[in-house]
């Protein structure tokens, strides 16, 4: 249960940056949605960490939400290399 726990508050925060900055990536002409949306941190993490309890076993929850992770990153930094954000 510990490393379930481990998994679900340290993995399900980079994946939560990962989607919150993708949407405001894909948001960037809408300031007034910028605070808003960063707001929803914690919800989005909370529901992160409790959703990775759904998940049977531990290991496929880490590699979902590192994967998570990753993906959203590496989304961020292509869209940055093609000039789309600032």
């Amino acid at each position: 249960m510990l490393a379930r726990s481990l998994v679900a508050c340290l993995l399900s925060f980079p994946a939560t940056i990962a989607l919150v900055g993708l949407f405001l990536l894909a948001t960037s002409g809408a300031p007034a949605l910028r605070l808003p949306s960063l707001l929803m941190i914690f919800p989005i993490w909370v529901g992160l960490a409790s959703a990775s309890y759904l998940i049977p076993h531990t290991g496929k929850a880490a590699a979902l939400l590192t994967g998570v992770s990753l993906a959203g990153f590496a989304a961020i930094a292509l869209l940055r290399y093609l000039g789309v954000s600032a």
